[in-house]
Formats: C-alpha cells, sequence, structure tokens
C-alpha cells in the first residue's frame, strides 16, 4: 500500500495539479495578448506622430496584463522616465506574485510589443515527487495596424527628398478612390492620394491629372494641372503619413531555386496544355505557343518573351499562383504576349456589376491564391510591350492573393526594404498607337526600400464597370480598367499619362443633394483606383503576432 501511495500521488498530481496549472496558463497567455494587444495600439502611426507612442504602448502592455490578474502597475504615470526612457526597451513590474516583462517598440517597422508574464504556481499533491513550486511563463507578441487611411496613391518621402509624385506626359489622367467619382457631393475617406513632400506637374503640361477623392499635397510645386474631380487647381489638404508597415512574406526558405518553366509550341484554338497540375486553354481563334511559370526563387533573370528560347511575340505566358522572389540581380522583364495568372493567359472577372479580376488558378501548396513578386538584392520588375506582334497584340493581367501564409495580404509586387536596385518597379507602355492597351494589376504595389517607381497609365476611361470573360482580349471585359487597382505605394513615384490617342479631360459634376450627376467622366489614362479588397491594410486594430 506504502508502494502504492506513490504511483496514486502521481496520479493524483497530474489530475488535479497539471489541470490546476493549465488553466492558470491559459488565464496568463490571456493576460499577455491583452496586454500585447493594448500595447500595439498606442504605435499605430498618425499623420502628427508616425511612429506612435511607445511610452504608452509600455504602459498599457503593462496595466492590461496586470488587470487580468486584479492588479495595477507600481508606476501609472505613462510620462514618466520609466516609461519614457526605459532600457533597451524594456520595463518589468511585479505585482501579486505575477512578473510581467513589456518590450516596446520592437520587430518590423518598430511596431510590435511584446509581453511575457511569470508566475511560480505552488505545488500541492506533487510536492510529494520532489516539486514545491512550478514556473508558469506566457508571452504574446501584437503588432500595430497601419494608420486609419487607405490609399490609391501614396509617396511617402518627406520633404527635403525633392518630387515625390513627379508628373510626365501630356495629356490626361486619372486616379480614384474607389467610388467612380460618385462621392464628389459626399466625400468618402478611403483611398486617398497622398504626396508627403511635393506633387510636381511641369508649368508647360498640356493635360491635366484629376483626382477622384481627397488630395493632400506637403508641398505645392508646379502642380496648376493637377485637378480633383475635374476642378483645376482645387484646394489641397496638408497632411504627411507614415509609411505602412505592410509585411513582406517569409522569404528565407523560399524554394525551388529557378525553376524549370514548362512550354508547348503551338497550342491550337479550343485545346488544352497540362504541365504540373497546371491546364491552360487556348481560347483565342489562332495557335499560340503556351509558356508556365512556376513559383520558387529566382536568381536567373526571367525576359517575357525570351528571344533565346524562341519565345513568340504573342505566345501564352502562365504565373502558377504563389510567392516569385527574384533577388541576386535577378529581374523580371516583360515586352510582349498574353501574360496572366488564370488559366487562359487573359483577364478573368467575376462579380457581375462591379466584378473584380480573379485567377482561377489552383492555389500554391503553401494556400497561397495568386502571385505575390518579390525584389530583394538588386532586383526590379520592369514592363513594356516592345515585343508586340501588333499594336495590340499583348495582355497583362496579374491578381493577387488574399491568403498568404506569412506577410501581408493583397500585395501583387514588395519590394523589399533591402532591396537596391534604384526602380524596384517601372510599367512604361507605349501606348501612342492605340486606345485598348490591356495592363491590369489587382493587387497593390508596395516598395519599402526607399526608391523609385514608374507608373503610365495604358488604358483609357472612363472606367467600366462591368468586365466580361470574353476570350478576345480587346473585348468589352479589357478596356476601361485601371492599370492598378488596390494601391501604389512607395518612396518616390513617377506618374506618366501615356498620352493615349484619344483621350480627353471631363466635366466636373454636379450634384443633386448628396448624388453627383455626371454627364461626361471624359476619357483619361486611367492609373490607379483604390479597391478595398486589393488593399493590404490592416486598419487601426492591432493584431496578435504569436
Amino acid at each position: 500500500m506504502a508502494l502504492a501511495m506513490v504511483a496514486i500521488c502521481g496520479m493524483l498530481a497530474l489530475a488535479i495539479d497539471a489541470g490546476r496549472l493549465y488553466f492558470q496558463r491559459r488565464l496568463m497567455q490571456d493576460a499577455v495578448d491583452s496586454g500585447s494587444l493594448a500595447g500595439a495600439q498606442s504605435l499605430v502611426g498618425t499623420s502628427s506622430n508616425p511612429n506612435g507612442q511607445p511610452n504608452y504602448a509600455l504602459y498599457y502592455a503593462l496595466d492590461d496584463t496586470l488587470a487580468v490578474f486584479n492588479q495595477n502597475p507600481a508606476n501609472n504615470d505613462p510620462t514618466s522616465s520609466f516609461y519614457t526612457a526605459p532600457v533597451n526597451n524594456t520595463v518589468t513590474d511585479t505585482q501579486g506574485g505575477y512578473t510581467v516583462t513589456a518590450v516596446a517598440p520592437m520587430g518590423y517597422n518598430n511596431k510590435q510589443v511584446q509581453v511575457t508574464v511569470t508566475y511560480n504556481a505552488v505545488a500541492t499533491f506533487v510536492q510529494v515527487l520532489g516539486f514545491s513550486q512550478i514556473a508558469i511563463v506566457a508571452t504574446a507578441t501584437a503588432e500595430a495596424g497601419t494608420n486609419a487611411k487607405t490609399y490609391a496613391i501614396f509617396a511617402y518621402a518627406l520633404p527635403g527628398n525633392g518630387n515625390t509624385i513627379n508628373v510626365q506626359g501630356s495629356g490626361f489622367a486619372q486616379v480614384d478612390n474607389g467610388q467612380d467619382g460618385n462621392d464628389f457631393c459626399a466625400g468618402s475617406p478611403s483611398g486617398e492620394t497622398i504626396s508627403n513632400a511635393k506633387f510636381h506637374l511641369p508649368t508647360g503640361y498640356n493635360g491635366m491629372v484629376n483626382i477622384n477623392g481627397n488630395v493632400f499635397i506637403n508641398q505645392a510645386n508646379d502642380n496648376q494641372h493637377l485637378g480633383k474631380y475635374w476642378v483645376a487647381q482645387p484646394p489641397f489638404m496638408v497632411g504627411q503619413d507614415p509609411e505602412p508597415n505592410y509585411l513582406i512574406p517569409d522569404i528565407s526558405n523560399i524554394t525551388p531555386v529557378n525553376p524549370t518553366r514548362s512550354k508547348q509550341q503551338n497550342v491550337a484554338p479550343g485545346a488544352t496544355f497540362t504541365a504540373n497540375g497546371i491546364t491552360v486553354r487556348n481560347t483565342t481563334s489562332s495557335p499560340h505557343d503556351v509558356v508556365i511559370y512556376y513559383p520558387g526563387k529566382y536568381t536567373n533573370t526571367v525576359t517575357i518573351p525570351n528571344n533565346g528560347s524562341f519565345d513568340s511575340a504573342d505566345g501564352i505566358y502562365v504565373f502558377a499562383n504563389g510567392i516569385y522572389l527574384f533577388t541576386n540581380g535577378a529581374d523580371l522583364i516583360t515586352h510582349g504576349g498574353y501574360i496572366s495568372n488564370t488559366s487562359t493567359g487573359l483577364p478573368h472577372y467575376v462579380g457581375g456589376v462591379g466584378a473584380v479580376g480573379a485567377t482561377n488558378l489552383p492555389s500554391a501548396s503553401d494556400g497561397t491564391n495568386g502571385v505575390e513578386f518579390v525584389f530583394d538584392g538588386g532586383s526590379n520588375y520592369s514592363a513594356d510591350n516592345s515585343a508586340t506582334a501588333t499594336p495590340n497584340d499583348y495582355s497583362t493581367f496579374f491578381v493577387s492573393p488574399s491568403f498568404v501564409p506569412t506577410g501581408s495580404t493583397h500585395i501583387a509586387f514588395f519590394s523589399a526594404p533591402t532591396n537596391t536596385s534604384g526602380n524596384p518597379w517601372s510599367e512604361t507602355f507605349n501606348v501612342g498607337t492605340g486606345t485598348g492597351n490591356r495592363y491590369q494589376i489587382w493587387g497593390t504595389v508596395f516598395d519599402a526600400s526607399a526608391q523609385t517607381m514608374t507608373l503610365t497609365g495604358v488604358e483609357i476611361g472612363p472606367h467600366n464597370t462591368t468586365p466580361s470573360d470574353d476570350p478576345n482580349p480587346g473585348g468589352p471585359g479589357s478596356l476601361g480598367q485601371y492599370a492598378i487597382t488596390g494601391e501604389f505605394i512607395g518612396f518616390t513615384l513617377v506618374l506618366d499619362d501615356g498620352n493615349i490617342p484619344g483621350n480627353s479631360a471631363g466635366t466636373t459634376p454636379t450634384c443633386s443633394g448628396q448624388t453627383a450627376i455626371w454627364t461626361n467622366r471624359g476619357h483619361p489614362a486611367l492609373l490607379d483606383q483604390f479597391n478595398k479588397n486589393f488593399a493590404p491594410a490592416p486598419g487601426v486594430n492591432s493584431f496578435l503576432v504569436k
């Protein structure tokens, strides 16, 4: 019986002590989750304070964590040196036997808060096994959401960096906040256009850049050709925003390296080509070569078409869904062909009226259900139409993922903070030969590397809100779409209207109450339209990272 009591006490320890300690740790995990989220909320940037308030982040991290245990911090003054000048951004407080340590700011872009709590629980039955106290530890990390604004176009370089947005060309171009100008009489805060420093249009500019939505310009510079809803020289708001804290995917172990593409020549009309689970159908009336690219790490430049591989200028080039990392100076360069992450190489839409671009290819093995191109190590993306077989024989159509295992969603192109290419993203189509120039990115283009990006208008408005799955790339579903539907965000930006033949300015709408009455929206080059379904902003709420 004496020997059996050891085993019986051991079972009692598991049944009672282990259960009690489990619930104790669960309470502690709730506490650090609450504390880290509360602290991260104070790191949300504002126009006046881009870095948030780290001292309040530390205070609320302690306060909300201890509150779960019915305790209060020893120091209740967030403005004291305990919080404003902590060693290694770390504060520690012990109350009621709970030791809470908070670290802020830390992590990506200094927007994270980490909270750890330790507690020495007193053992009961398990003391018979020699354990009088058991240390329990719980930790959590939360990240601040981006600031409350969402953007159509945002150049985040601060004054002193020259022209933050530099406009080129001599025609008419338009940026929209996602409302197609229908909020002229009742403004919407979404999809704003922001230049933290100078927004420059040359004095001799012959056209106009029209912004539907709010315009924030910190420094005016020859922008008499900038309009708001086609009103020349409107009053602009002034304000600076911090760089959004969008997350790059985990690129540390991306494989395979330089994956081999699949190719089939002269795929007949109506025929298909299948490779590695991807089926591409030629829905055009002519035979085309079909090439399929796969996600992975690219250290060799990809050029489309690749003359060395005898690629055709009217080939169908399909990118399977997933993350594509270009690094070590490798570039992605497109000159022509039908390029997409769809099963036909052509535009594809879902949703009826107000339809949006969509991929109909299977998700990658990690669940990524779109394409995201990441550039690092001196790599860049450039697109033009210099290799097209005929003036309108090309189409580019990429849809970003709504799910990625790591990183921010809805990003189609991401230039890493460590990229050093000089011009990591450049789209410079020559559209002087036609009005149906199809280039559509459904997702956000984001440069975190403090360089310059170039966007050229490649289609002509007004915006087509009822696209269809027309197999003809020149059909109604392909026309009247913005070059980017999402956000176009970088350190400094170059905008080019493209001077598309037939483009024209529109007229300012009138109002019937809060309803805008349009008589002429014009036919401008369509640069960028904000769409909440393709914007990665997590909003102002903080969220748990781990």
